[in-house]
């Protein structure tokens, strides 16, 4: 029987935490450092000074650094990032050839970049979801989720993530095989807290718009694999301030959704990560830790098509050089600010991979934060189609 995404997350996690570990494929490199770059703070914004740089700073980080007493310092802005030569090449070679049908759906695009003059909001978003992540990644993470009187709850995870199209390193490319039309698939597994080790989800993504994700979780109370329904991504993370269409800035299914472009803006966004581990300070990072920098960002809106979802907008942040998601507000069905996420990237110049050393997502109406933190991440690992099985599930979150 079918069973509900967010019924058997709630029910079996209770309150736990994201998502852990899988095993069995090639041998991992060594996880990219950040390298602190250097430089001199040019200048402070506290709650003093900030309405001076209203017009630089997104909605969301200007409540939070007047109402919960954040600060940011800003250095100069540096333009490390650059795509690898193989998908600059391939950008360039089918250059003009993809395009958006009426459902929302990508059609065409084999590899690189599908639009690098885009027009509309969703063809920035489907260079979000085709920028250069590698051809396969893993990465691993841990956290804690604040609550409004302080207290602390810790997790542990990873996302494990095979991409079909726009191969441009791995074999084969420029995708791999694909009678179904898969777009992606990914399995997260967790690991902790203890009463839930074990638990994984594996989702089957469609390029085809219509075609809902498929889902399967291996529940080990039980030690049994059920088919579950993903429809329900507005849901709350297993007890997190993030949904799962949070992750990454944005993990949901581009074509769900309505969006339009705001505007190519100079913005203040968290850049160069000093860090994957940020002191805490109560709910919010030490400012001390983090760095921001005068960024180009394409800001984007989407409504979902979905009347009964969570938001009833979202806003995105997207960064000019990679097209990785720096930052995100969300609203509530009244039309009030309820979220903000802060994504800090540190440049891994060597892979060409936007490296996530830490993030966090702030609740403004409910006062609570979940921080993400010791990012170690993996590209082009040459994941296999039979990790992502069901029968793998059993053992992906040892």
């Amino acid at each position: 029987m079918r069973r509900y995404f967010g019924f058997w997350v709630m029910a079996i996690v209770v309150s736990a935490f994201l998502a852990s570990g899988p095993a069995g494929f090639a041998k991992e490199e060594g996880s990219f450092v950040p390298k602190p770059i250097g430089g001199e703070v040019k200048y402070r914004i506290d709650k003093a000074n900030v309405d001076q740089y209203k017009d630089k700073l997104t909605e969301g980080l200007i409540k939070v650094i007047k109402e919960w007493g954040y600060a940011i310092n800003v250095y100069e802005t540096v333009h490390d990032y650059k795509f690898p030569e193989e998908y600059l090449d391939a950008t360039e070679k089918y250059k003009g050839t993809a395009r958006v049908n009426s459902k929302g759906g990508i059609e065409n695009y084999t590899a690189g970049l599908p639009f690098p003059e885009p027009k509309t909001g969703i063809e920035v978003m489907y260079n979000y979801e085709y920028k250069y992540s590698g051809d396969d990644f893993k990465y691993s993470y841990e956290g804690q989720i604040i609550s409004s009187t302080g207290r602390e709850r810790k997790m542990s995870g990873s996302y494990t993530r095979l991409g079909y199209q726009g191969r441009a390193i791995l074999d084969p490319k420029p995708a791999i095989p694909n009678p179904n039309k898969v777009e992606l698939k990914e399995i997260s597994a967790f690991t902790y807290p203890e009463d839930v080790a074990g638990l994984a989800l594996l989702t089957v993504r469609y390029q085809d718009p219509s075609k809902g994700d498929d889902g399967w979780m291996y529940i080990p109370t039980i030690r049994r694999t059920r088919r579950i329904s993903v429809a329900q991504r507005g849901d709350s993370s297993v007890g997190s301030d993030f949904t799962w269409d949070d992750y990454r800035g944005f993990s949901g299914k581009v074509s769900d959704s309505n969006w339009k472009i705001i505007g190519k803006k100079e913005l203040l966004m968290p850049y160069h990560a000093p860090t994957t581990n940020p002191r805490s300070k109560g709910k919010i990072f030490n400012s001390d830790d983090c760095r921001f920098e005068l960024r180009p960002v394409w800001v984007v809106e989407g409504t979902s098509k979905d009347k009964d979802y969570v938001y009833s907008k979202r806003r995105v942040y997207l960064d000019a050089d990679s097209w990785a998601i720096l930052s995100t507000e969300n609203w509530d069905r009244r039309g009030t600010l309820w979220k903000t996420q802060e994504i800090a990237f540190s440049v891994d110049t060597e892979r060409h991979n936007m490296f996530v050393s830490n993030q966090i997502m702030y609740d403004l109406i409910g006062k609570t934060t979940t921080q993400v933190v010791n990012f170690k991440q993996h590209l082009n690992l040459g994941l296999k189609e039979s990790f992502f099985t069901e029968s793998s599930l059993r053992t992906s979150g040892r």
